[in-house]
């Protein structure tokens, strides 16, 4: 069975594991040993402020493997992005040419700079080990946030969104960028994406054009790459959009990759979840599969487990109840899987 759980200092090891097996292209999760050190810190020091409304806090979660203890995923929050500096993605609208005089009036696609997501909240870093990538164990994690997210609303804004990593293949080519940005930051994909999640990003305003980039003077290969989802996020993309976020129109300005996002209100795990009564399950019930949680913050919990909803609460078998560290008549939170 799978546990979610605030990540520690002693998760660092594992943490860097998953960051080199994840490849290129998940910039909010680098394999650098002091910056996943940061973002460890900074979860534990978030879980430990008191919360009014949303500033740079963010939370980082482990998924464990709870036969041998093992670190085998991780996902995380951001309260706020754009906070010190913009945050920078292309929004895919429309530019007019008309000339009355011809007859011709044509709506071209193009590309805008913006930072229209600064000031939201942002989900990050789903990540999970190759041999656990099955759909108990991803739908967990990833549904792991949204219970956090209900359970605490005052540290989140109302509208949520996450990227998906874009095209790119294994040694970091990228037909949008190749096309794009290398022509402003001279480096190739790899670099600039290793820059963008362990360095200020300052240097993304001071490099990246300012003008609308006219989507049909782009090749080929890179206009079929815009807003296309990378082949090892697909599984975690249709989990969110399953869940009720939709693609708007924004992409990320490195590989393309779509943005999506949501109210936080229509979201269907935080929408159905129910905050009830742990209870006992008999030997004899068949609970069918429920996500339920229980702790407070830095003791928050999570797992997938059979339950039955009772008049008097939701009952859950004694291992359960172990795994998440409660007692029947303790409060938890839980939604149906």
């Amino acid at each position: 069975m799978y546990l979610v759980r605030p990540v520690d200092f002693s998760d660092l090891p594992a943490l860097e594991r998953l960051a080199q097996q994840a490849g290129i292209g998940i910039t909010n999760f680098p394999a650098n040993r002091e910056r996943l050190n940061d973002k460890i810190a900074t979860s534990r020091r978030s879980l430990q402020t008191d919360v009014v409304q949303p500033g740079d806090e963010s939370y980082l979660f482990v998924l464990v493997d709870t036969s041998n203890d093992e670190i085998v995923g991780c996902c995380g929050i951001d309260a706020m992005v754009g906070v010190d500096t913009p945050f920078y993605s292309y929004r895919i609208d429309e530019v007019v040419h008309a000339s009355p005089q011809l007859q011709i009036h044509n709506r071209i696609p193009a590309l805008f700079l913006c930072h229209d997501y600064s000031g939201t909240s942002r989900l990050i870093a789903l990540v999970v080990d190759k041999a656990h990538q099955n759909p108990l164990a991803m739908s967990l994690l990833s549904r792991a946030r949204l219970l956090f997210i209900a359970r605490y609303p005052e540290r989140f804004t109302k509208r949520l969104f996450a990227e998906l990593r874009g095209e790119s293949d294994k040694h970091g080519y990228s037909a949008f960028w190749d096309a794009l940005g290398k022509h402003f930051f001279t480096m190739d994909f790899k670099k600039a994406d290793y820059l963008s999640g362990v360095s200020n990003k300052n240097f993304i305003a001071e490099l990246m054009p300012r003008y609308p980039i006219y989507v049909p003077t782009l090749p080929e290969a890179a206009q079929e790459a815009i807003g296309v989802v990378h082949e090892n996020s697909v599984q975690s993309a249709d989990i969110l959009l399953d869940e009720g976020f939709e693609f708007r129109g924004y992409v990320d300005i490195f590989d393309a990759g779509p943005s999506i996002e949501a109210r936080t209100e229509s979201l269907h795990t935080i929408t159905n979840q129910k905050i009830d009564k742990a209870l006992t399950l008999t030997e004899t019930s068949k609970g069918a599969m429920h996500l339920i949680s229980a702790g407070h913050l830095e003791s928050f919990r999570v797992t997938a487990a059979p339950a039955e909803p009772q008049v008097a609460g939701l009952a859950l078998e004694k291992s359960t109840q172990e795994r998440l560290g409660i007692s029947s008549g303790k409060r938890i939170q839980w939604v149906a899987l």
